[in-house]
């Protein structure tokens, strides 16, 4: 199953003009060290080359797709396996993503969300996008006037939806019943992408932030031309990577998954510090996630179980086969004594057996 959607995701990005990118299993170790502020983790595997060089099994792409950038435009998407801590162990993950390098406008972030929303919409029917913008979030918390403490407690709340810890820090006097109000405001905001910034624009605290609800207008009427907006909703309680994402923030969902499956944003920082004058805005599909609960949700191995005798005309067996997989069916073939002794019987929605002479088959 995972790699049937992992090829229909190469599709989608292929037909919006994306090449793909591949890189080796590791890189020099410098580059994650240089970047950790960066990483999700900052654990990383490294092992020293036959030429003396520290290098690290890669825990992330999209710093080494920026690395790689020469300073002009480009879109990639990627099918790559990241190595990173999670737990007590360092754990393979799977991903598929898109990076649009370059000069960022509208337009290039309505289409990474719109690749996003298809992205989903490619494992299953029933997904909702959620939005976030990270510099509307900072405007606001810069006109309360608070210590570092402060900010990181308020952004705990906000990440966590706990109106109630914001009602404490008022009480506590750490931030004003106002800004408590409008906070619990933000919070509890979950809301189509139309409705929700017009419901967030009372709280825009100077011009600044206007313009960026502005902007966020702007994305929402792209996005409606694509015929999606409505599965795209304003939550700001997507601020647990603004150490990252400078701009918008998403995650995707799924049904039957209780994680996000899709994570991502704009983040210019990132090649800012590598010096290069560029916008970057993008995301990773998290294949590992798919697979191990849609798996476990799957009812049958394939469409057709074609089972034979040992005596039966293997060339007549795969003959039959190759008749049934032209009608675009995937068989598989089994010997009866085999299927006999298996612990675990295949589930397949239909079951032949060989009746040779002529390769006919019956139910």
């Amino acid at each position: 199953m995972i790699e049937t959607i992992e090829t229909t995701l190469n599709r989608i990005y292929e037909s919006f003009g994306y090449r793909k990118f591949k890189m080796s299993k590791f890189e020099p170790y410098d580059l994650y060290a240089q970047n950790r502020d960066f990483l999700k983790s900052g654990k990383i595997i490294t092992f020293t080359d036959l030429n003396g060089t520290l290098l690290a099994l890669k825990p992330d792409i999209t710093l080494s797709i920026i690395k790689n950038n020469s300073g002009d435009e480009e879109k990639v998407y990627y099918n790559e396996t990241v190595y990173r801590a999670q737990g007590n162990t360092y754990k393979e993950i799977m991903q598929a993503g898109v990076e649009c390098v370059g000069k960022i406008d509208t337009l290039a972030v309505a289409e990474v969300v719109l690749l996003a929303l298809k992205s989903l919409e490619a494992v299953s029917e029933n997904f909702r996008l959620n939005l976030s913008d990270a510099a509307f979030v900072s405007l606001l918390l810069n006109t309360m006037q608070l210590d570092l403490d402060a900010r990181k407690e308020i952004l705990s709340c906000i990440a966590s939806k706990n109106t109630a810890g914001i009602r404490l820090l008022a009480e506590q006097g750490k931030i004003t019943k106002g800004n408590a109000d409008g906070l619990s405001r933000l919070i509890e905001l979950h809301l189509p992408l139309k409705e929700g910034i017009e419901q967030i624009a009372v709280l825009s605290p100077n011009k600044e932030a206007d313009r960026v609800l502005a902007e966020l207008r702007r994305l929402s009427e792209v996005l409606a031309a694509g015929g999606m907006e409505r599965q795209v909703y304003l939550d700001f309680s997507l601020v647990n990577s603004m150490d990252y994402y400078d701009d918008i923030i998403f995650q995707g969902f799924i049904e039957k998954i209780p994680f996000s499956v899709l994570s991502g944003g704009r983040y210019d920082r990132l090649p800012e510090k590598m010096g290069k004058n560029l916008g970057a805005v993008g995301f990773a599909v998290y294949l590992d996630r798919i697979d191990a609960y849609l798996t476990k949700d799957k009812k049958y191995d394939g469409d057709c179980l074609l089972i034979y005798g040992e005596n039966d005309s293997f060339q007549e067996v795969m003959e039959l086969a190759d008749q049934m997989r032209r009608m675009e069916k995937s068989v598989r073939c089994i010997r009866k004594d085999q299927l006999a002794g298996m612990k675990r019987v295949p589930r397949f929605r239909e079951t032949y057996e060989f009746a040779g002479q002529g390769g006919n088959a019956y139910d």
